[in-house]
């Protein structure tokens, strides 16, 4: 019982002084690590893409980004003519090749010339296979020059750089 005694009262006089015993040292997770140091360039990716732009544009960026799409839908829909244009630029600098067909088919469809020659511009931006695809069947059947001019543009722009394959 003396054993018992001591040991409580040893115990006690350890938590009076504030002593306290150290837990082990716990091993940084790589995987949460790997993902932490994905979320900080991604978060920089994204600061960095809304320098400088527009309350619309840093909107549509953050939606991008989080690979929400419902505003940019709803804005290639709009009766403005400067919000569709402008969602078709932010699209084609961010290479959203979920929308190479849609802009396409506004190059093919547009009555406007002033859409198709932004919807061939976006596709120019996008800087792939489809969209040069897209912007060379187009090219043979437009009769407007201006836009004609813009889709031969686009397509030199994707061609002197590259196009990525998909």
């Amino acid at each position: 019982m003396a054993d018992n005694t001591e040991s409580v009262n040893n115990n006690a006089t350890a938590a009076d002084t504030g002593a306290k015993k150290e837990a082990p040292k716990k091993e940084a997770d790589p995987k949460k690590n790997k993902k932490n140091a994905e979320k900080s360039r991604k978060k920089e990716l994204l600061e960095k893409a809304l320098e400088g732009r527009t309350p619309f544009e840093a909107k549509l960026i953050k939606r991008i980004f989080n690979e929400r799409y419902g505003l940019v839908d709803k804005s290639l829909l709009s009766k403005d003519k400067e919000v569709i244009f402008t969602t078709m630029r932010i699209l084609g600098e961010f290479r959203v090749d979920k929308y190479v067909d849609p802009i396409a088919q506004v190059v093919s469809d547009a009555a406007d010339p002033e859409f198709r020659k932004a919807a061939a511009d976006s596709l120019a931006l996008m800087k792939n296979n489809r969209s040069l695809f897209q912007l060379i069947q187009r090219m043979e059947k437009e009769e407007n020059p201006e836009v004609k001019n813009a889709i031969m543009n686009a397509v030199r722009s994707i061609h002197n750089k590259g196009a990525e394959a998909e």
